[in-house]
């Protein structure tokens, strides 16, 4: 099993970003139109939507 490895931490306790990533992009003039096909921001929404706590699941 391989480990996804990002430059971007996060806070997975409240599953925001620490640094946004769109701070830097070059993309950052058409924000937030550009987020609808952002490859960077879909990672990391995979990578939160893996980290949800399943504490209540029976």
């Amino acid at each position: 099993m391989t480990k996804k490895v990002f430059k971007y931490k996060y806070d997975f306790e409240i599953g925001y970003l620490v640094k946004s990533p769109c701070k830097k992009c070059i993309f950052l003039k058409t924000f937030p139109k550009c987020s609808e096909h952002c490859e960077m921001l879909d990672k990391i929404h995979t990578v939160l939507a893996e980290s949800v706590s399943c504490t209540r699941r029976k």
